[in-house]
Order: structure tokens, then sequence, then C-alpha cells
């Protein structure tokens, strides 16, 4: 799907509103939401999804904020921007709302299947596995007087055979942790619910 990117300032302008307060939602909604966004070579967010922003406010943006910039005027027709005159820009605006629409169409589609996963619980999600992998590489020491048995018995074939052991059992528990997080996942975000009622 092609995403039309926009700078802050032109979702400013639209809504009504500081570039300021969009620049910090944008931050906000990138961090925490996966929102799609363009940088430059200092690491600040010049342009970013119009769609995904959209859809992304609607969800987590407190409804009054976005009701109030729904309902905040359009640029006066035949007026000139800094995008270029009004006259012009009518079927550009046209197209892009054609998008916007498509592409939050899709966002909702794949929300719906189940495909989108909420990037601050994924990151979760992930310290945890990473701490309990950690935790199970570093009980490895733990195994030296096992593997020191091995070697005096069989040399190196007994020290390969006896690290293939403990390779299939660290495996083992990493395979059943990631399965246990996947089953303790909640089937559905209640903060999302909240906002759709």
């Amino acid at each position: 799907m092609d995403q039309i990117m926009v700078a802050p300032a032109h979702v400013a302008e639209r809504d009504g509103v500081t570039k300021q307060a969009i620049t910090k939602l944008v931050r906000d909604l990138a961090k925490n939401s996966g929102l799609p966004v363009e940088r430059d070579g200092r690491d600040r967010i010049v342009r970013f999804s119009l769609a995904h922003f959209d859809h992304l406010r609607e969800r987590y943006a407190s409804s009054e904020k976005v009701t109030a910039a729904r309902a905040s005027p359009p640029a006066v027709s035949g007026s000139k921007s800094q995008y270029g005159p009004a006259e012009n820009s009518r079927d550009e605006a046209l197209r892009q709302e054609a998008w916007l629409k498509v592409g939050r169409e899709r966002l909702r589609q794949q929300e719906d299947a189940g495909n989108l996963v909420r990037a601050d619980m994924l990151a979760q999600a992930h310290a945890r596995a990473g701490r309990e992998i950690q935790s199970l590489i570093a009980r490895l020491p733990n195994s030296a007087d096992d593997l020191a048995v091995a070697v005096s018995k069989e040399g190196a074939h007994g020290l390969r055979v006896a690290l293939r052991e403990k390779a299939f059992e660290i495996n083992s528990k990493i395979a059943e942790l990631l399965a246990n997080l996947a089953v303790q996942a909640r089937e559905s975000d209640p903060a999302i619910e909240e906002t759709e009622a």
C-alpha cells in the first residue's frame, strides 16, 4: 500500500492546532504504537504516514481532542498556504482523502484479523523473554561438574554428548517459555475496546 507521508506542519494546518502539539503526538505514537515515520540525519521525525496517524489518534488519543481536531474548519477556498494555492490543491486533497480512507480500512481489517500488535506490549514480552533466557544461560556454569565427569569418562566425545544434551535442555526450556508467553497474551486489549465504546 502506498503511504501518504506528510510533515507535522501539514497536519497542524489541517487540524488547526500547533505544529508542536502534532510533533509531540507523532513522537508518542511512533514510540508506543509503531507509527511509520521518516527521520532526518539528526533522528528528528520529518514525515509520517497520515493514514496510520489518523487511525492511531482515533484509537488512543482522548476523544475530546479528536473531536476538536475534526471540528476545526478547513482552509478557506482560494486562500494560499505554504502548500500552494487552494484551487490547485483540491484535486490533490481529494486524492489524499481517498488514499486515507483505503489506508484506514486496511488498518481496521488488519486489526480485526488480529494481525496488529501493540508495540508496548510486544516490547514487554520481548523484555520478559530476554530476562528468562538470560537466566537460563546464567545457570549454565552450574553444569560444569557434569561436563567434567563426561570428559573424564569419555574424553572429547563424552563432552560433545553432554553439551548436546545441555543444548537440547536449554532449547526445550526456551521453547516452553515462549509458548507460555503466547498463552498468557491477552486476546483483546481493554484500552482499545474502551475507546470503541
